[in-house]
């Protein structure tokens, strides 16, 4: 029986009829010639590498989207949802996220399963709210229309690309078409096997109570004819700490690295949109360690991932110092060597195969591989040799 793995919802403003969904890896390719399969606009055969493009059903300003990844193919959801198309899906990076013509996108993301995949992908369109026109209260127009985007693996596509990995990003990404057609009877990845197809745990129900802290006092400028011997912050800068408490608050305990140096100089709403990618990208890491395995912070220069760089969802090889030949065993547990014994600093070099399960700010967040992810590096490693 199918089961729904994660969902999430966004809201995407609709520019001239349609608005597109875009691969996380950024290594999509549009469809030439774009061929029309229901809502869905793709390439011909109904295959769609890394973009779909999706035709407003009633050309109103932006869209509701929930998109839904599953372990197979899931069941048809029923009223009020009506069927608009389905693609095979070519996903080189294992996210998805929404952006509407000559708009930013939202920084909301889909974890669908392992990059490089095929999935099934399958459109629903759903109601359309509408109000009186602006210029005219007898005339009504479509403001919001409402979209259900469902995703299911349907072959690892992964073959063909690591074949050919020392070819340019885009080049190993197009090499996923030689896995189509599918076969007839052909195996479906097994989610077992792949951590990224699991669900999060139900969480624990709560069993404190938890009491809000009292506002923090704001800090004031302390007047001059006061600061003698003191050292006087500048307004601006008081300002900006307001603000960057305010806006990012504990997402700076949990993220890796230190803030972009530039942050200082950044507006109100980049100073969000960054906010927004730190829990995006924590709540991915969370959903690649569905089930809480023991994990490592490192510098994202010290994983050699495979196919594309450190990206969450992709397995490299990772390469620590330790004063302990034994330290990390429980993250660099998989096909784990020790490289160099540095005996006059007591340092240990040793490596290991990971998934990244976070990048940010040149810091990435990785854990064990798994036996299906290690594959693909032992895979990669020997071709390089």
């Amino acid at each position: 029986m199918a089961e729904l793995i994660r969902g999430v919802e966004d809201e995407v403003p609709i520019s001239y009829g349609r608005f597109d969904l875009f691969d996380g890896s950024g290594l999509g390719q549009d469809a030439d010639p774009e061929t029309e399969a229901g809502a869905l606009l793709a390439e011909p055969d109904q295959i769609a590498l890394g973009q779909v493009g999706i035709k407003s059903q009633a050309w109103a300003r932006r869209a509701h989207v929930r998109m839904e990844a599953w372990d197979t193919e899931p069941p048809a959801p029923g009223k009020p949802w009506a069927e608009a198309g389905q693609v095979r899906y070519l996903s080189p990076g294992g996210t998805v996220y929404l952006c509407g013509l000559m708009h930013s996108p939202s920084r909301q993301m889909l974890l669908l399963g392992p990059p490089f995949f095929v999935y099934g992908l399958r459109a629903y369109a759903g109601p359309v709210r509408t109000q009186p026109a602006d210029y005219d209260e007898t005339v009504t127009e479509a403001v919001e229309e409402s979209w259900l985007l469902r995703f299911w693996p349907l072959a690892d596509a992964v073959g063909p690309a690591l074949r050919t990995e020392s070819e340019a990003g885009g080049q190993v990404a197009a090499r996923m078409r030689e896995i189509l057609p599918l076969e007839p009877g052909s195996a479906v990845p097994r989610p077992e096997q792949w951590p990224a197809l699991h669900p999060l745990p139900e969480p624990e129900p709560p069993t404190l109570v938890a009491r809000p802290s009292p506002p923090m006092r704001g800090m004031e400028r302390v007047p001059s004819r006061e600061a003698a011997g003191r050292i006087v912050v500048p307004q601006e800068t008081l300002d900006f700490a307001q603000r960057l408490e305010e806006t990012l608050g504990d997402l700076r305990i949990d993220m890796l690295g230190n803030l972009p140096r530039d942050i200082g100089s950044w507006s109100q709403s980049q100073l969000e949109d960054y906010a927004t990618q730190l829990r995006v990208s924590m709540r991915i890491g969370r959903e690649l360690n569905p089930h809480g395995v023991p994990t490592l912070q490192l510098a994202a220069s010290s994983v050699r991932t495979v196919l594309i760089g450190p990206e969450p969802g992709f397995s490299g090889r990772a390469w620590v110092w330790a004063k302990d030949e034994n330290a990390h065993a429980d993250v660099l547990s998989v096909d784990r060597q020790v490289i160099v014994r540095d005996r006059i600093r007591q340092n240990t070099l040793l490596t290991g195969i990971v998934t990244i399960l976070r990048n940010e700010n040149d810091f990435v967040e990785v854990r064990a591989a798994t036996q299906a992810e290690a594959a693909r590096v032992i895979t990669v490693e020997r071709l390089r040799d």
